[in-house]
């Protein structure tokens, strides 16, 4: 099994070095050693309260985010309930406005529920951060980036359904849509128009 893990963590560093050639490496992507959730679980979705190691997971992150994070953090909003983007986000939720951060919408998730059911989703966020949160989506014809060739890279985790369902969702908000202060939102833009 370890040499099973072994594999599946360099091939998922290999693609996310990939992407971040894509985006000639204009962000910051930090491999912070931790095992994916198919590697340490027997889940990856989360349908129950947060265990003792996912509980320790989430200071872990928090710690790091509060010593290394000074510019913006993207973070996923944890739509579909995948254990590591519910722990990432609530690492971050427990360190806001410490950190500043723009939350995506997690894809293929946000595309299996309704646009309303994603507006509960940032209600119930913007709940606990005690922020209105506002929306930017970044048209598609504006990205510096081929958002299919993007999602492609990531072979291990996508197939062509998948890539079909993210490709939907974008092309339904004519792009990728951000959540975050106001602050955050006229940085990122600024820094795509740049």
């Amino acid at each position: 099994m370890s040499g099973d893990i072994e594999v599946v963590s360099a091939l998922r560093k290999q693609e996310d070095a990939a992407f971040n050639q894509l985006l000639s490496s204009a962000i910051d992507i930090v491999n912070l050693e931790l095992l994916d959730a198919p590697l340490r679980n027997s889940y990856i979705h989360q349908f129950h309260s947060f265990n003792p190691d996912e509980l320790e997971l989430i200071e872990t992150l928090k710690n790091y985010l509060l010593e290394n994070i000074d510019g913006i953090l993207f973070c996923p909003l944890a739509i579909g309930n995948h254990i590591d983007h519910v722990l990432c986000r609530e690492a971050v939720v427990q360190v806001y406005p410490r950190v500043k951060v723009l939350f995506y919408e997690d894809l293929p998730y946000a595309n299996r529920i309704t646009l309303d059911e994603i507006g509960l989703h940032i209600q119930g966020l913007e709940e606990r951060l005690d922020v209105k949160l506002i929306d930017y989506t970044n048209g598609l014809n504006k990205s510096p980036v081929n958002k299919l060739q993007a999602v492609q890279v990531y072979k291990s985790q996508v197939d062509d359904g998948i890539c079909a369902e993210i490709m939907a969702h974008l092309h339904i908000l004519k792009g990728e849509r951000f959540w975050g202060e106001a602050e955050e939102i006229e940085a990122v833009k600024r820094a795509w128009t740049d």
